[in-house]
């Protein structure tokens, strides 16, 4: 998604900031409500270290709160959902301090 434009609040003590997103692929363009709650959740991150971090790997089981870093990205993140796809695949969802929120494979057999 890229970002068009923004537009303030109507309601001045609010601070609520809508902004406008566009699709790569489709061009469809969406209208996003950012509340202060999540630009502070943002920036309240607490840093991750690394050597106290599970190397990630498809193979490895993970559980949600569990920090991780993942060498090709050379990215920490904590795991904040598991989910089982619908071909029952297993799946991790990790919010990284650089990439954002992912989704990564876990519990693979080779």
């Amino acid at each position: 998604m890229e970002f068009i434009g923004g537009q303030p609040s109507e309601d001045i003590n609010a601070e609520v900031i809508k902004v406008w997103y566009r699709c790569g692929k489709c061009k469809h363009s969406a209208l996003l409500t950012l509340s202060p709650a999540s630009q502070m959740k943002k920036k309240r991150a607490v840093a991750i270290n690394r050597e106290l971090c599970t190397p990630y790997a498809k193979e490895k089981i993970f559980s949600v709160g569990e920090n991780i870093y993942h060498s090709e990205w050379d990215d920490v993140g904590k795991v904040v959902r598991k989910d089982k796809m619908s071909n029952g695949i297993h799946s991790i969802v990790v919010t990284f301090e650089k990439f954002g929120e992912r989704k990564l494979l876990e519990n693979i057999q080779a």
